[in-house]
């Protein structure tokens, strides 16, 4: 489940960038492309440091990363947000890593969805 939101003052983000990062989410976080969620919020009005120079903010979310990998994950979005013409020094990335019990999916939560099923035996 990890979701990566993107937003921007960038106005024109190509829909291949949505694709590559989803590659490289699923890569980062070892978990399928077909659970990662990639949103992107272009054109928003933003500044950092009194400049509104392209600029983003990303908050990045999946169960159980490892504090450890924040510094990985984080180089890796920089040379993403590098395509999009934002500089190394000109994002901020939260990270976050909910508890499956935090997460809801299909009328549920993940940790639910995870649970082992009871065998049912029908006579």
């Amino acid at each position: 489940m990890p979701i990566f939101h993107l937003t921007t003052n960038v106005k024109n983000v190509p829909d291949s960038f949505l694709s590559k990062v989803t590659k490289e989410v699923s890569n980062l976080t070892n978990k399928p492309e077909a659970r990662v969620m990639v949103v992107v919020n272009p054109g928003a009005k933003m500044m950092l440091g009194g400049s509104d120079a392209p600029v983003a903010y990303v908050h990045f979310n999946s169960i159980g990363m490892k504090e450890e990998d924040h510094p990985m994950i984080s180089e890796s979005i920089s040379n993403l947000l590098k395509e999009i013409g934002i500089s190394h020094d000109r994002y901020y990335c939260q990270f976050n890593a909910p508890l499956p019990t935090h997460i809801g999916k299909l009328g549920s939560t993940i940790a639910e969805l995870n649970k082992p099923k009871e065998n049912v035996i029908h006579f």
